[in-house]
């Protein structure tokens, strides 16, 4: 009897030596376990967790050199029909789980979509208020400002040259009507050949050929999506410098710009495109001291858009800030809106930099009005380009080149360290539709459309050589849910 009470002390001693071991070693790896009818260590609070019967493999921050079949462990599968998220619950207590993922990286659409749970960030999920947006304001997407081979820049297989493309526009224009847009804007650009001499790529050099921009224009029409034709100059490989050199130079350069423009008005009336830009993005100085030679030149532009295209002709106003708008009237008033981007680094310059829906709205409303009192008296409409990426340190530091690595400090690929953090950018855009809505009610400023821009075409989410993870894209991500709400009419 006595050898079998000391049998049974002995076994009783290392299930308890078994269960501290386990208890100091889920502390140290921070390791939860699954639910179930004992207590949840404190660092596991706020988190249900599953378990799945997979091989565990780590998921490294850039992946190997050739896509495979992958498990993601402590990760979160969410659907990627956005009405069946419990939003914001589904991302505030997340069900972590280890989950196999097959080939990520090149399929075009998925049911569903699995990323660490660590994407996740570190800010509560904001609740929704005051959705939807005013009734008049036009709801846009902005699909990604690329069209190449394979749609997610992965080294993917494809049998023809933009066939894939035209795959993942079929599906992304189906997924975009479905979050409640009314339109989708497309970018189209092309590049500095030389800078001293202002020359620019012709349009036959355009990075979306006509034939590809009217695929694009007449997919988007029988999804039953209008269609706004935004225009870019990239400096390309050529060093450029972000200071006009003189008059001369700056004639030439819009004149230079001229037959793209023009070639793409023939285009947008022909396909029934409803807008197009006339000056572009990317390369776009400050043309203070230049406002003269700048109206004269952009209003013979604008009359020879107008003799071509029946459409409405919108001008981005960055370039004009702290110019001289007086000498800027004609040009500005003759337009038929303009195109803005709000802040985005909305807490660089503000003494507080917590993230939150009340200090972001304050920034974005202070930036907003600051544009309606220099702008608002030329009586134009604002199409709002909203660029919020899911970075950690994007509302101080500003946007990441997502599509390819880039070199910095030595490291060929400065991206692959950046912190991923979806719920900045979902209290962001929550922040930012909160401030458009006051901004609206109280007849501030006149907002026609915003844009959701830089949506990815695919459902990839997970890094290789293009990097969706961060981007500015809210496909499959927590905000895309918060806009579904915002868009609805």
């Amino acid at each position: 009897m006595k050898k079998g009470m000391k049998s049974i002390l002995i076994i009783i001693f290392a299930l308890s030596g078994l269960c501290i071991a386990g208890f100091i070693a889920m502390l140290l790896f921070n390791i939860c376990p699954p639910i179930g009818p004992w207590p949840i260590p404190p660092w596991c609070k706020n988190v249900s967790q599953e378990t799945v019967n997979l091989p565990e493999v780590d998921l490294p921050k850039v992946l190997s050199s050739t896509p495979e079949e992958i498990t993601i462990e402590n990760g979160i599968v969410v659907p990627t029909d956005v009405k069946v998220i419990d939003y914001p619950d589904m991302f505030n207590t997340p069900a972590i789980i280890s989950s196999q993922v097959i080939n990520p990286y090149c399929a075009i659409d998925q049911s569903r979509v699995a990323y660490p749970a660590e994407y996740l960030g570190s800010y509560e999920f904001p609740q929704i208020i005051g959705a939807p947006l005013p009734a008049e304001i036009i709801r846009l997407v902005g699909i990604k400002d690329v069209w190449i081979p394979e749609p997610n820049h992965n080294n993917c297989p494809y049998s023809e040259p933009y066939e894939k493309m035209r795959q993942a526009l079929d599906s992304t224009l189906l997924r975009v009507n479905a979050l409640g847009a009314d339109e989708i804007t497309y970018t189209n650009y092309i590049e500095f050949v030389d800078f001293e001499n202002a020359a620019l790529q012709t349009p036959e050099k355009a990075a979306t050929s006509f034939e590809d921009l009217r695929y694009i224009a007449r997919q988007a029409n029988k999804t039953g999506l209008e269609m706004t034709l935004y225009l870019n100059l990239a400096p390309g490989s050529v060093k450029v410098s972000w200071e006009i050199p003189n008059e001369e130079w700056l004639a030439t350069l819009i004149n230079n710009w001229k037959p793209f423009v023009l070639d793409q008005a023939r285009l947008a009336e022909e396909t029934g495109i409803g807008a197009i830009m006339i000056n572009h993005f990317d390369y776009q100085p400050s043309v203070k001291g230049f406002e003269d030679v700048y109206q004269a030149e952009m209003l013979e532009l604008l009359n020879e858009t107008r003799e071509i295209y029946s459409g409405r002709i919108l001008f981005m106003i960055e370039p004009v800030w702290g110019a001289d708008l007086n000498k800027l009237d004609k040009l500005l008033s003759s337009v038929d809106g303009f195109i803005y981007t709000p802040i985005t680094t909305a807490l660089r310059n503000r003494n507080d930099k917590t993230v939150n829906v009340s200090n972001l709205k304050s920034s974005y409303l202070d930036n907003l009005n600051s544009i309606s009192r220099d702008f608002g008296r030329f009586k134009q409409s604002f199409l709002l380009r909203i660029l919020i990426q899911s970075e950690k340190t994007f509302l101080e530091n500003g946007w990441n080149e997502d599509m390819f690595c880039l070199p910095k400090n030595g490291d060929p690929c400065y991206q692959k360290d950046l912190d991923v953090d979806f719920s900045l950018q979902a209290v962001a855009y929550e922040a930012l539709f909160e401030a458009v809505a006051q901004i609206d009610s109280e007849n501030g400023m006149e907002i026609g459309g915003i844009d959701s821009n830089g949506y990815w075409f695919t459902d990839v989410i997970l890094p290789y050589d293009s990097q969706p993870q961060f981007a500015q894209t809210i496909r499959n991500k927590p905000a895309e849910r918060l806009v579904f709400e915002w868009f609805k009419q």
